[in-house]
């Protein structure tokens, strides 16, 4: 090799070092980028065979060149920033983003809420990318959801109210207060006229119930309760205030359901008795024979906003196939010789509500919460699973693109599975300064051993010519 190949030789190293120079100023250069996943640049030697010489010299080294630029994909530190919407990746996968047309894969989990139409919100990245994921039919638990098509992640930005279907109530019911001489119907004694409708020492104890129309308004029910002459056996009358009663004007008006409860001697629930619905407001009752699916009794109501069925849920349930009440032990009324209590109480049915914030738990599910305090399950965040770094390519953006052919597993987040997902964090950059100013170091030092390769043989090209 004469000198104008040593030139060439150091203008090889002088070219490879500064392509690698240049992957480490992106490196630098992105040290705070979200989710950015850093490279490296692999050399190889250049080598060509000459059979115009002899051995041992046939074969010849040409210089340097870059083999490749490879990206690493180690996990960069995670942060906390109390921005709910902000997602991090701990372990492996990546999020699946779409333009509408394509789908990319990141690690920058930077999403945020947009509207994107009328009543519509989606979490896409700030570049305008939509988050993609599993979307959770109504009533399904979303945690079980391990598979599906992926779709933009979407929910309501407002929700209208839901009227209510079902109350749940255990109670105690006082068995220290002794049992009527006569029965003094709770039904006999209700007159609209008065206000209120039973008057005070007519019943033994009062439970005012708030309950939801159709329209998401918030009405009371009234749940009177009085022993009879049975000791085991409790009436009580469902009703509105007769005001309230869309039904019209009459003696028994806002009067809805009667019924008893008999409790055995241990104060166990045992069963519903008598049930009879109030059909109009002069006071013509009828057998209640409509159950709810669970098997609770169903009474109906009007507030104005149209008639809604209501299921009554004591902690018993009637078995229609072999006609007999079963008792629920979770949450049974019970009768005890303390005074009456209102254990628990759950009424379902909400009013109208804006959205309000969300949350992503370590499962992938996506929680969506409103002003009126409802919160929902809307969607699980698969992970993008690849079986090679081979199968990826940038894109731009801290975005991958698959390479033709190769499609990724999808997997769901969790404890259990190869990445999880946290909220309110993001995962930073996983560029290591320290380690970027070595390599920088290094490539600097030998780039100026190239360049002094070049300057000498320059040199003694200028020597030999001065000699001519």
């Amino acid at each position: 090799m004469g000198l104008f190949g040593s030139i060439y030789v150091g203008k090889s190293g002088v070219s490879s070092m500064s392509h690698g120079i240049g992957v480490t100023a992106d490196n630098l250069a992105n040290l705070e980028s979200t989710g950015f996943r850093g490279s490296r640049a692999l050399f190889e030697d250049f080598f060509a065979r000459a059979n115009t010489e002899a051995p041992p010299y046939d074969e010849k080294g040409l210089g340097s060149r870059v083999k490749d630029i490879e990206v690493l994909y180690n996990e960069g530190p995670i942060k906390q920033t109390g921005q709910p919407s902000d997602m991090a990746i701990s372990g492996k996968g990546f999020f699946t983003v779409s333009d509408g047309e394509n789908l990319y894969y990141t690690r920058d989990g930077q999403f945020l809420p947009r509207e994107v139409e009328e009543g519509r919100m989606r979490l896409s990245l700030p570049t305008g990318y939509d988050l993609l994921g599993w979307i959770c039919p109504e009533g399904v638990d979303c945690s079980t959801i391990t598979s599906g098509d992926l779709t933009p992640v979407e929910f309501a930005r407002y929700i209208n109210g839901q009227a209510t279907s079902k109350i749940t109530i255990q109670m105690n019911f006082d068995t220290s207060k002794p049992a009527e001489e006569t029965d003094s119907n709770l039904f006999d004694l209700w007159n609209a006229n008065n206000s209120p409708p039973l008057e005070d020492g007519a019943y033994d104890f009062k439970v005012d119930i708030p309950v939801y129309d159709g329209l998401g308004n918030l009405h009371d029910l009234n749940l009177y309760v009085d022993r009879t002459s049975d000791p085991q056996v409790f009436e009580f009358l469902i009703g509105i205030p007769p005001e309230a009663d869309p039904r019209g004007t009459g003696p028994y008006s806002g009067a809805l359901m009667t019924g008893r409860i008999r409790f055995g001697y241990l104060g166990q629930l045992e069963s519903l008795e008598d049930l009879q619905l109030v059909s109009d407001v002069s006071g013509t009752r009828t057998p209640l024979n409509t159950y709810s699916d669970e098997g609770f009794p169903v009474f109906t109501v009007d507030f104005g906003a149209g008639p809604q069925q209501i299921a009554l849920d004591f902690g018993t349930r009637f078995n229609v196939a072999n006609n007999t009440w079963e008792r629920l032990e979770d949450h049974a009324s019970t009768a005890f010789a303390s005074p009456y209590a209102v254990l628990n109480q759950n009424v379902d049915g909400y009013p109208p509500g804006f959205f309000e914030t969300l949350n992503i738990t370590e499962d992938g599910v996506l929680q969506i919460s409103y002003t009126n305090n409802q919160t929902f399950d809307v969607a699980r965040i698969p992970l993008a699973l690849f079986g090679s770094p081979d199968e990826l390519k940038r894109a731009g953006g801290n975005l991958f693109k698959a390479v033709a052919g190769t499609t990724p597993e999808m997997i769901p987040p969790g404890k259990s599975s190869p990445g999880a997902i946290f909220g309110g964090a993001l995962e930073g950059s996983n560029v290591d300064v320290a380690n970027e100013m070595v390599h920088l170091i290094t490539l600097q030092r030998t780039f100026q051993s190239n360049a002094r390769i070049i300057t000498t043989a320059d040199q003694m090209l200028e020597d030999f010519l001065r000699q001519v």
